[in-house]
């Protein structure tokens, strides 16, 4: 017999979105349980795959009314693997896309392209560039293509980063700028899962 759980809704969600989320929590509206994967999985397909399924298992076993899954298509078979549970994935294509408007990354796009930082990928870049294998050498020539370094400043507190994001202008030699970003299109992507859900 399946329990049905108090709280209604699950929420599986990469690593980088914790902050985001745990700031607008309060601000969603429905009763919910996050479960947080590491953010560097998807550096493996494999490895994102198996702790997805993972996930989904244990939150298809608790009864929940439903699973709203906080990732891009970080996957190529995400659809593939979502599909047997009531599961949705919110609508963007990674997670810079999830927290910023696609007209905002065209506005600074006219200028270069850029890489864009959150406050999660920043906590983890150590992290992926190991999980890749990069040395300084590495990263420099991998992201050669780019001109600078957007950091989103999703949490109101930039300043706070500036020491990580020095040392991820060493690692990187890419310059860093702010871009301020309120988290409305992030809520916004949250609730157009959920109401996916109930249809």
């Amino acid at each position: 017999m399946i329990r049905v759980p108090a709280v209604m809704y699950c929420i599986i969600s990469c690593g980088v979105f914790r902050k985001e989320l745990e700031k607008i929590a309060s601000e969603l509206g429905f009763p919910f349980e996050v479960r947080y994967l590491e953010a560097g999985l998807h550096v493996s397909f494999d490895d994102l795959g198996e702790a997805l399924k993972s996930e989904l298992e244990t939150c298809n076993c608790k009864g929940y009314q439903g699973i709203i899954v906080l990732y891009g298509a970080c996957h190529p078979s995400i659809d593939q693997i979502l599909a047997p549970y009531k599961a949705v994935l919110i609508s963007c294509q990674n997670c810079i896309d999830a927290l910023v408007t696609k007209q905002e990354v065209e506005k600074v796009s006219k200028r270069g392209l850029y890489f864009y930082l959150s406050p999660g990928w920043l906590d983890c870049w150590r992290d992926v560039f190991a999980r890749l294998n990069w040395n300084t050498e590495d990263a420099r020539r991998q992201m050669g293509c780019f001109k600078g370094v957007i950091f989103l400043d999703t949490l109101n507190n930039a300043s706070e980063y500036e020491d990580e994001l020095i040392q991820f202008l060493d690692f990187t030699l890419l310059p860093y700028e702010f871009m301020p970003a309120n988290l409305d299109h992030f809520k916004s992507l949250i609730m157009d899962a959920k109401k996916k859900l109930e249809e």
